[in-house]
């Protein structure tokens, strides 16, 4: 109880500092919920008078029409207004979640952990909890079933005591049974977002276009379709040990209301035939002890055990918004530095959970303006320095400094302005081009045409029907284009020269390229890097001939060192790798 009142207390604290006028429509709704069903019995009953006296029955019921058309339209009006209030809570937390996620500390967002939390934040604020529209539809109902509680049991009262002590035993029963349901579904809750997690994968993959040739090629859809069949009887088990449980417990609750109804109908019917009490008083004592077990006493008792259900499920939202796994920031601002040197000393890294080093003792330094390579074999570790420089993880020990400060003590958002990147695995979203480009550096001046120009995308722009505003893919118009591996590389390339950091680094960007494309952008691009630091990444060497120095990767650590004709003549790795690569570079050393 007290954890439930806590996550209400996180929820409404938020809803009554941004929207006090839903409690407002709230207490409204409460109200009138809760006259409803009283308004309706004892109109009804003064109706049956009218009608078995023959007197005032046109007057009685029109009153009863209209009553209720009026207690209808306000109920269903303060509901509509509700749910305006409540879809747009529901996207602001989403918002919330989504801003937490990017907060995220990179390395954070790999753990299998950090991806369940997160899974269980979305569901459990969506189809299991409802949110907060299905948290305050428990409290409508709770305050409402109460103030109407209030007054069936007066009625009864008035009529026999002993109709309500057979009621609150059907209750207690009713209310066990629901107890019981409950704590079924928090099981299943407890478990299957590890599972939905499976489950969503292979739906994405059937789904998204991008997996359609593949499927198709290599004849993956028997394969596909079997895993997910064993994904969904996975969760069918588990939904059907749950359902089992649910069926006996919600068998024995409907059983003793059937037979608290059988009960009140002989017991009222005596007292009728015995002429102790009338026929409306018939009808009204049997609706208010309807509204009485089932309206009042079982709905709040359900209500109650539901809210603290649904905070249950709600709490992983607020446990994953409390998680403290926010990428950790200095203090020190870009603007107090003019960059001139970077320096990795003694590096050790491993990523988090292997036991394993990626990394051993590696200590080099770039300096202002000057253009490095790193060249290595696969797994050599050449994109983890990027991402170490980029402070997408931490290093496990030794230190990396700028302008001999580390760069952890720098502002993190102002320490990123100065890297412009370019990754193997660059992602473009739905958006138009120039969007793409321009990201989140929306107050730099875009100058559209010379980074057009620049990048080698002008005549492709050009073409397309909305120009720079034409849509990347067709997520969001059906008009988008979908634009091919080299113009998309182009893209991200355009939006690294659009940041104009003073550090530039390329992280094999043109893998999916020929030898010649590459040999082109590259050549390109070290003219327009030539007052800027560059940082290549490559596993085609033609692009190190443009660099002041190489730095070869093996073995976990630095094992050469030199520009590009020093390296040949020590007859070593890099000397091998061009050697075995030669071919390659033949048609882009004539171009």
């Amino acid at each position: 109880m007290k954890k439930a009142l806590s996550i209400c207390r996180y929820f409404y604290k938020y809803i009554y500092n941004t929207s006090k006028g839903y409690f407002v429509v709230l207490f409204i709704n409460i109200i009138f919920v809760a006259i409803s069903p009283i308004n309706s019995m004892l109109l009804t009953k003064s109706l049956l008078d009218s009608i078995i006296e023959k007197e005032n029955i046109i007057s009685w019921l029109i009153l009863l029409v209209v009553s209720n058309f009026i207690i209808g339209v306000v109920i269903n009006f303060t509901k509509e207004i509700r749910l305006k209030y409540e879809d747009r809570f529901s996207r602001e937390f989403d918002l919330d979640l989504s801003k937490k996620n990017m907060e995220t500390k990179y390395s954070d967002t790999e753990k299998a952990s950090n991806i369940e939390a997160l899974n269980k934040a979305v569901t459990g604020m969506s189809w299991y909890s409802g949110g907060v529209r299905g948290l305050s539809d428990c409290f409508v109902g709770i305050i409402s079933s109460i103030l109407t509680l209030i007054g069936v049991t007066y009625i009864i009262s008035t009529i026999s005591v002993s109709l309500i002590i057979c009621s609150v035993i059907t209750v207690s029963v009713n209310t066990l049974s629901t107890s019981k349901c409950n704590k079924a579904q928090q099981e299943v809750f407890s478990i299957t977002p590890a599972i939905n997690k499976f489950y969503h994968y292979i739906y994405q993959k059937v789904t998204d276009r991008k997996y359609a040739k593949e499927i198709r090629l290599y004849n993956a859809s028997n394969m596909i379709l079997n895993k997910e069949l064993e994904n969904a009887n996975e969760l069918n088990k588990i939904d059907n040990r749950c359902a089992c449980k649910q069926t006996f417990w919600g068998c024995l609750g409907g059983v003793t209301s059937a037979l608290n109804y059988c009960v009140v109908y002989v017991y009222l019917g005596l007292l009728a035939l015995q002429g102790r009490i009338s026929i409306s008083e018939v009808v009204l004592c049997v609706s208010a002890v309807d509204a009485l077990v089932n309206g009042c006493l079982i709905s709040i008792i359900r209500l109650v055990q539901d809210i603290g259900l649904k905070c249950d499920f709600m709490g992983a939202f607020i446990d994953f918004m409390k998680s403290d796994e926010k990428i950790k920031s200095g203090n020190l601002i870009v603007d107090e530095f003019q960059f001139e040197q970077l320096d990795f000393k003694n590096v050790y890294f491993k990523y988090p959970g292997n036991n394993d080093y990626i990394l051993e003792n590696v200590s080099f330094t770039i300096r202002k303006n000057e253009s490095v390579s790193f060249v290595g074999l696969n797994g050599a570790g050449k994109s983890t320095i990027v991402k170490l420089l980029c402070r997408l993880y931490t290093v496990t020990d030794g230190e990396i400094l700028l302008n001999g400060v580390s760069i952890y003590d720098y502002e993190y958002k102002e320490y990123l302005k100065h890297l412009s990147v370019v990754f193997q695995d660059f992602k473009l979203l739905g958006y138009s081009i120039d969007e793409n480009i321009k990201m989140g550096d929306r107050d730099k001046p875009f100058k559209r045409s010379d980074i057009y120009n620049r990048s080698g995308l002008n005549s492709w722009v050009e073409k397309q029907k909305y120009k720079g505003n034409t849509l990347l893919y067709r997520d969001y118009d059906s008009e988008g284009v979908e634009p091919s591996g080299g113009i998309a590389q182009k893209i991200a390339i355009a939006r690294a020269l659009q940041r104009d950091s003073s550090i530039i680094i390329l992280d094999e960007p043109t893998a999916a390229l020929d030898p010649v494309a590459e040999y082109e952008i590259y050549e390109r691009f070290n003219q327009l890097v030539k007052n800027k630091t560059a940082i290549y990444i490559s596993h085609r060497l033609s692009s190190c001939k443009f660099c002041d120095r190489i730095i070869v990767i093996n073995k976990k650590s630095v094992a050469e060192e030199g520009n590009h004709y020093e390296l040949l003549k020590k007859g070593g790795l890099y000397a091998e790798m061009y050697n075995t690569q030669a071919s390659w570079y033949k048609k882009a050393e004539l171009a």
